[in-house]
C-alpha cells in the first residue's frame, strides 16, 4: 500500500466515523423531542397557554392590559359573584421576562421550576392586594367554594416538597 492509499483510507474512515456521529446525534434528538411531544400532550393546560393567557387572570376574568407598572389587570366583565371581591378589577405581578412558565420553551428563557411556580403564584402587587393563590383560597363564588383558576390552583394546593 502506498502512503496516498493509507491517507485516503485514514480520511474515509474519520468521514465514516463523523457521519454515524451525526446520525447517532439527529435520531436521539428525533427521540428526545418525540417523548417532549408526547409528555406535552398530556399536560393541561399547556404551558404556552399559561405563559401567554392563563397566568394572567383568574378563569372568567378578562385580562383587560397592565398597569404603569407593567402588573396584569383583570376584569370581572361576567360579574361572577365573589366573596372577598373589593371592586370588578384586580392587578397580578407579572411573569418576569427572562423566565417562561413553559417547560417546553426552547426560547432561551429560564424555565420556573416548581418551587419558582409555587413562589410566584404567592407574590403579590402591594400589601393590599391577593397573590393567585390567595384568590383562589379565599375568593370564590361562595364561603365553601374555592376560586378557579385552571393551571394555578394545582401549584397553589400543592406546594414543593423540601428536600
Amino acid at each position: 500500500m502506498t502512503p496516498l492509499s493509507i491517507s485516503i483510507n485514514i480520511l474515509a474512515f474519520i468521514a465514516f466515523i463523523i457521519i454515524i456521529y451525526i446520525l447517532f446525534t439527529y435520531i436521539v434528538r428525533f427521540i428526545q423531542k418525540m417523548r417532549q411531544y408526547k409528555i406535552s400532550q398530556y399536560t393541561n393546560p399547556p404551558g404556552s397557554y399559561m405563559q401567554n393567557s392563563g397566568i394572567k387572570c383568574p378563569d372568567y376574568w378578562v385580562n383587560v392590559g397592565t398597569d404603569h407598572n407593567g402588573n396584569y389587570i383583570c376584569k370581572n366583565s361576567f360579574q361572577i359573584p365573589s366573596t372577598c371581591q373589593k371592586n370588578d378589577q384586580l392587578l397580578f405581578p407579572p411573569v418576569d421576562k427572562n423566565n417562561t412558565w413553559d417547560e417546553f420553551d426552547h426560547s432561551g428563557l429560564n424555565v420556573y421550576s416548581d418551587t419558582d411556580k409555587y413562589h410566584f403564584a404567592n407574590k403579590r402587587v402591594s400589601a393590599h392586594d391577593y397573590s393567585r393563590c390567595q384568590w383562589i383560597n379565599q375568593c370564590g363564588p361562595s364561603s365553601n367554594t374555592q376560586g378557579v383558576w385552571t393551571g394555578i390552583n394545582n401549584v397553589c394546593n400543592n406546594p414543593p416538597t423540601v428536600s
